[in-house]
């Protein structure tokens, strides 16, 4: 399910209610991936106040963007702001062509600013260090290089070494640090680097988010969680843990943690970016909350535009909010603006939303009409879905509409799908795969006279007989236990074979005792009676014992007339 969902503020946040928080600088933005914001703040400051600085930070925003034709040409622009002996404009043209894997022209420039530099400047061999890194980015649980190319953490360890103990104080600098040993596979040495760069002044929280990352990423998802839990206590404004313990969650399939931690993110953040209010509504929608999901999908309806993902998440929302005309709607606007995205769930919810959908009509006749159609338009689409769907056994689901229909041969078939497909039958589906059978044993030659069809009657004690060990007091699967032995065979051997005796005795011990349950079985227990009267008579011929059932037939069914003609000798003992 989570492959297939991408979708998504109110009052009443599902966590703590949190202050907005104040804007978040530069780095921040960068480091929660909103770098067209980062982008914006840092060339706006570029322009304004034009310094060598500021002219790398612009470049540097749009390098940590994964643009770096856009980052060289605001590095060009400070290129005559540079220090003789820190070219730190000259080495972000560089590090452009490093990371698009040009070493022809990148190569020979790394080495002009080492020796412009005499390779003792920190910040050059900082920035040279942490593009070898690739520029790790958190986010979405997972930490990967923007530049997966340029990664050489050999290389970033040795600048990086070198940088500290030139700057043995630098916080970004230990941080790199412990992105080149995470890379060279040295989570110890990586933890330890992130630490120091707590020590060294940087944001703690931001520097717990990373070793949580670290954690996640070796599947140590309880320390995971403590680290970006860390981050939150030093700072609870601080976005990035939340939107990370959202995914976390989400992971784990806690969809209500999710979609907490999610609301606070986009609380905190002010991220009303159009994949963070969508991941918002999904979390919503696998936390079973729907009308939440919905909700939050109208609230924010100008931003999300028209998203065909909206529509899916929409119908499938009021399908299991038994919505379905709203449902059908809406996934069905889904499927003809994207039809190459549509998969089994979409058919799955459309399929429910038709068989759901309340019958119209001037009068019964017509509403049973329309619900008819209507079903069978729904079991179509389940029948489309159920092959591929993982999550539900829809099988069951076709079966029993089937079922309930009288169209026995068609819900085994649906049954017999299900066990293809390794679903393991529940005692719902055993139930209705032995009454099927059941009644398909009563067949009819061409001259409409009755043809036991004793594999049919075979195959419903089968499924019976497991229905009844997962609920053994569930009194008509005995009954129809009973029924099925008796009715596979002509009335006579049916007693002397005696296979349907334990059945209907256990039967008659089941409801005697209850008034309802005779009154409501009447017509099996005079039949049941009258088998063990036969099988007395014929089989053990105990006539105490068939002088006792007697009894206690005509006790119960006082006005049975075939027990009374039993009783008197007018009929013989026949137990049809």
């Amino acid at each position: 399910m989570k492959t297939k969902l991408t979708a998504l503020l109110l009052a009443g946040l599902a966590g703590t209610a949190l202050a907005q928080a104040p804007a978040p600088d530069a780095t921040s933005l960068m480091n929660m991936g909103r770098f067209g914001e980062a982008k914006q703040m840092l060339t706006r400051t570029a322009q304004q106040t034009p310094t060598m600085q500021s002219t790398f930070d612009a470049g540097y925003a749009y390098l940590r963007a994964g643009q770096p034709d856009s980052a060289r040409a605001w590095f060009q622009k400070g290129l005559a702001m540079d220090e003789k002996r820190e070219p730190l404009n000259e080495t972000g043209v560089a590090i452009t062509y490093l990371v698009q894997n040009n070493m022809v022209q990148g190569g020979p420039m790394i080495d002009e600013v080492m020796k412009k530099s005499k390779g003792k400047q920190a910040s050059i061999l900082y920035r040279l260090g942490e593009a070898y890194t690739g520029y790790l980015q958190p986010g979405d649980g997972a930490i990967k290089p923007v530049y997966p190319k340029a990664v050489d953490a050999a290389k970033a360890l040795d600048y990086l070494n070198r940088a500290a103990e030139r700057d043995k104080k630098s916080a970004d600098i230990q941080l790199a640090l412990g992105d080149a040993h995470y890379l060279n596979k040295d989570a110890g040495t990586a933890v330890s680097r992130y630490e120091s760069a707590i020590e060294f002044g940087m944001n703690p929280s931001r520097v717990y988010q990373r070793v949580g990352d670290i954690y996640w990423q070796g599947r140590n998802l309880n320390l995971a969680v403590e680290n970006y839990k860390k981050a939150i206590e030093a700072n609870a404004q601080y976005a990035p843990a939340y939107g990370q313990l959202a995914e976390l969650y989400f992971l784990v399939n806690r969809y209500k943690d999710a979609a907490n931690y999610q609301d606070q993110y986009v609380n905190v953040s002010g991220d009303r970016r159009q994949d963070m209010l969508l991941r918002q509504a999904q979390f919503h929608f696998l936390a079973k909350d729907y009308q939440r999901a919905v909700d939050l999908i109208d609230s924010n309806a100008t931003t999300l535009g028209s998203n065909p993902i909206l529509y899916r998440i929409k119908g499938w929302a009021y399908s299991s909010l038994e919505q379905p005309q709203k449902a059908i709607e809406n996934i069905q606007t889904f499927l003809q603006k994207a039809p190459e995205k549509k998969m089994s769930d979409d058919y799955k919810y459309l399929g429910r939303a038709y068989m759901g959908m309340e019958a119209t009509g001037n009068n019964d006749s017509l509403k049973a009409i329309a619900k008819s159609a209507n079903d069978s338009v729904g079991i179509g689409y389940l029948a489309i879905a159920a092959p591929d769907d993982t999550t539900d056994n829809l099988y069951s689901d076709i079966a029993k509409y089937y079922y309930r229909t009288k169209q026995h041969e068609k819900a085994l078939a649906a049954l017999d799908s299900a066990d293809k497909h390794g679903y393991k039958a529940d005692v719902q589906d055993l139930f209705r795969y032995g009454l099927s059978n059941y009644v398909l044993g009563f067949e009819r030659d061409t001259a409409n006279r009755l043809i036991r069809n004793t594999m049919r009657f075979a195959k419903a004690d089968s499924a019976l007989a497991l229905a009844q060990e997962k609920a053994p007091d569930y009194v008509p699967t005995v009954l129809y236990r009973a029924k099925a032995k008796y009715y596979a065979y002509a009335p006579e051997e049916s007693v002397r074979n005696g296979q349907a005796k334990d059945m209907y005795e256990k039967f008659i011990t089941m409801v005697s005792d209850k008034p309802e349950e005779v009154t409501r079985y009447k017509k099996d227990l005079a039949t049941a009676f009258k088998y063990m009267i036969a099988y007395n008579e014929l089989v053990t011929k105990d006539k105490a014992a068939r002088e006792e059932w007697l009894r206690k037939g005509l006790a119960l069914l006082p006005g049975n007339k075939d027990l009374a003609k039993i009783s008197t000798g007018d009929d013989g003992t026949d137990a049809q």
